[in-house]
């Protein structure tokens, strides 16, 4: 399907009703092809309009807006200005900083903003309410996680090897067995991408919550074990610093089983879509977790 490039006029109409005469930019390039910044005449405050790619994303993020954004504080988190169920669409405000991910920071500078990243992401997974009903959907996320593995991995016909399949299928199993994990609040999509940086003297602020759910608090560390914490161990140290705990063994494990799961859906869904670097990507990641698993 393809995504809209210019803000669609039903919901123009709708965030001129609730802003005021705007001023439209296309945000794309600097975010997502479903994502508009806007700027009230009245006052030239900014916002963005994002358009959720599902009615479950856009219920996801409602919720976080609505009762766990609040509970970060101010300027660490867009604010939540209007929503549409019928355009699937949010208004939230601007927040200050840049993308870390667009930043070339480096040494003591990255370290800070990790360890600012891990003490915001503490407060998330500690921002909502834990009922019977979303203690239920926590407590099952990893069975879900390795449900929707096995699935991709059946698929996967010749884009994996037999030794890559058999890995993932062994962590799925393994995942199942682990049900002492602490839950909490994800943000669902932690990484350098959604953290907005304005220096070492500024809050750090958190964006895009179309992820965010109830599930095991591990879960929000697998993009960055995939990523950040394997191509500079450092930064592990420095979030797990701000984050104010270290894993458990349980939590270790359920990371290794994670990262392999993730590893081949992130190649398989590269594949799908014809996008040969992440495909490739997602198999050398396979490739390494093997070789460490064999060490």
């Amino acid at each position: 399907m393809t995504e809209p490039t210019t803000l669609p006029a039903p919901v123009l109409d709708w965030a001129r009703s609730s802003l005021g005469s705007l001023t439209v930019d296309d945000a794309s390039g600097n975010y997502s092809p479903r994502v508009w910044e806007v700027t009230r005449h009245d006052g030239g405050d900014r916002f963005f309009v994002k358009l959720a790619a599902s009615p479950a994303s856009f219920t996801r993020a409602t919720f976080a807006y609505r009762h766990a954004v609040p509970r970060l504080g101010a300027g660490r988190a867009p604010g939540l200005a209007a929503t549409s169920a019928q355009h699937l669409a949010l208004i939230v405000t601007a927040v200050p900083g840049t993308a870390l991910s667009r930043l070339q920071l480096s040494g003591s500078a990255l370290e800070t903003a990790y360890r600012k990243a891990g003490a915001l992401l503490a407060l998330l997974h500690q921002a909502g309410k834990l009922t019977r009903s979303t203690h239920q959907q926590a407590s099952t996320s990893l069975r879900r996680a390795a449900d929707r593995a096995e699935q991709y991995v059946e698929a996967a016909g010749e884009h994996l090897s037999a030794e890559q399949r058999k890995l993932v299928m062994v962590r799925a199993a393994e995942l199942r067995l682990l049900d002492r994990l602490p839950l909490g609040y994800i943000h669902g999509n932690a990484e350098a991408d959604q953290w907005m940086w304005s220096g070492p003297r500024q809050p750090m602020a958190f964006t895009g919550f179309g992820y965010a759910r109830f599930a095991a608090v591990v879960e929000d560390f697998v993009l960055m074990a995939c990523g950040a914490w394997a191509e500079e161990p450092r930064l592990r140290s420095a979030f797990l610093a701000g984050y104010g705990r270290r894993l458990s063994d349980e939590e270790k494990h359920a990371l290794a089983c994670l990262t392999a799961l993730h590893a081949a859906t992130f190649s398989l869904r590269g594949a799908a879509r014809g996008q040969t670097a992440a495909a490739e990507r997602g198999r050398r990641l396979l490739d390494r977790l093997m070789r460490e698993a064999h060490a």
